[in-house]
C-alpha cells in the first residue's frame, strides 16, 4: 500500500482554514464564542496556522452535557478553534479514505447516510432469506488511540500532519481508548478504524451483500449456516484486531421474512416501517415540540424546522398513511 506524503501545506494553508472555518460555522448555533472567532476571524486563522506550522497546537478541553436518544449518552463538544482544525484536518484526510471506503459503509459520507442504508439493506433481503445482524458494544469508548493511528498511518506517511493527528485523538477518552461523541473526527476515525473490517468482510470472507452504518452493520446469505461460521469470524476479528466486541442483545441470525430491525426501520423485503420504539420517541418529541411553540419558548422558524423533519421521516418508507393518521 502506497502511503501518502506532502499533505500539511494544504492541511495549513488559510484557504483550508478559512473553508474549515466556514463548515464549523454552518454547523454550530450562534454563540459568544463563535461570534468573537468571526469578528476577529482573521487573526484568528492567522493565529491557528501559526501554531500548527510550528507544531505547538494543543486542543483545548472539551465540554460535556447528556442527552437521553433513547439512552443517556455524553457529548462533548470542543472549543470552537478547535472545530475549525477538526474540519481543516478531515478537510485533507476524507478525499483519501474515499477512495479507499467500500461502496456499502453508508454513515457520515456524501451522497450516503441512512435512507440509502435501509434502501439498500431491503434491496439486499429480497436478495437473501437469512441475514446476520449486529452493532458493537460501546463503539466509540473502545476505540484504542494506538490501533487506530496504526492504521492511519497505514495510510499517510506525511510526519508532521500524523502528529497533529494523533493530539487531536489523544484529546478525548481515557487511558488512550475513546472517541468523544459529537466530533466530526470521531465520526470521520470511527468509519477509518472499521474500514479494514469492511474489506475483511468483502474480500476475504466473500460476503456479497453487507450493509454497515458506523457500528451497526448487517450480512446477508441464501444460507443460514453460512452465517452462524461468518459470526464466529467477525467476532474473532474485531476481538483480535480492533479490541472490539459484539453486542449480545443486538446480535442475531433471522429469516428476511420476520423482519429486520435497522436504524430505527423495520424493514421487509417489501416495505419498511418506522420501529415501535422510534415511532414512540418521534411522536413524544412531536407532542414536545407543539407545547414548547404554544408555550412560546421556540420561534414559528424552529417549530416548524423541526416539524418538518419528522414528517420527512414518517414519510420515508411507506408511512404517509401513518403521517396522515396522526394529523399531518
Amino acid at each position: 500500500m502506497r502511503r501518502i506524503n506532502g499533505l500539511f501545506d494544504g492541511f495549513t494553508s488559510f484557504q483550508n482554514l478559512l473553508v474549515a472555518y466556514k463548515k464549523a460555522h454552518k454547523g454550530t448555533r450562534r454563540t459568544e464564542e463563535s461570534s468573537a472567532f468571526f469578528f476577529n476571524l482573521e487573526k484568528e486563522l492567522l493565529q491557528i496556522q501559526k501554531e500548527l506550522l510550528k507544531l505547538t497546537y494543543q486542543p483545548r478541553a472539551y465540554r460535556y452535557f447528556k442527552i437521553h436518544d433513547p439512552k443517556e449518552r455524553i457529548i462533548s463538544v470542543a472549543p470552537f478553534r478547535d472545530r475549525v482544525v477538526h474540519h481543516a484536518l478531515v478537510n485533507v484526510l476524507e478525499p483519501i479514505y474515499e477512495r479507499c471506503f467500500i461502496h456499502d459503509s453508508y454513515a457520515t459520507r456524501k451522497g450516503k447516510g441512512a435512507h440509502m442504508a435501509v434502501a439498500t439493506a431491503q434491496r439486499y433481503l429480497g436478495k437473501d432469506r437469512w441475514f446476520f445482524k449486529t452493532d458493537v458494544d460501546k463503539y466509540f469508548d473502545s476505540i484504542r488511540h494506538d490501533v487506530l493511528m496504526g492504521l492511519i498511518e497505514r495510510k499517510i506517511k506525511d510526519a508532521r500532519l500524523l502528529d497533529i493527528t494523533a493530539r487531536i485523538i489523544g484529546n478525548g477518552g481515557e487511558n488512550g481508548t475513546g472517541l468523544p461523541i459529537g466530533n466530526l473526527t470521531s465520526q470521520f476515525f470511527a468509519n477509518v478504524y472499521l474500514n479494514g473490517f469492511d474489506h475483511f468482510v468483502k474480500e476475504e470472507l466473500k460476503v456479497r451483500r453487507y450493509v454497515r452504518y458506523m457500528d451497526d452493520f448487517v450480512l446477508f446469505s441464501t444460507e443460514k449456516t453460512d452465517l452462524k461460521c461468518l459470526r464466529n469470524q467477525v467476532e474473532n476479528y474485531l476481538r483480535d484486531r480492533l479490541a472490539l466486541r459484539l453486542k449480545e442483545n443486538a446480535t442475531f441470525i433471522n429469516s428476511a421474512a420476520n423482519g429486520l430491525t435497522f436504524l430505527g426501520r423495520r424493514i421487509f423485503p417489501d416495505t419498511i416501517r418506522i420501529a415501535r420504539p422510534n415511532l414512540r420517541r418521534m411522536t413524544r418529541r412531536m407532542e414536545n415540540t407543539e407545547v414548547r411553540f404554544k408555550e412560546g419558548l421556540i420561534s414559528e422558524e424552529r417549530f416548524l424546522q423541526g416539524m418538518n423533519s419528522y414528517w420527512a421521516a414518517l414519510q420515508y418508507g411507506g408511512n404517509l398513511k401513518l403521517r396522515r393518521g396522526l394529523g399531518f
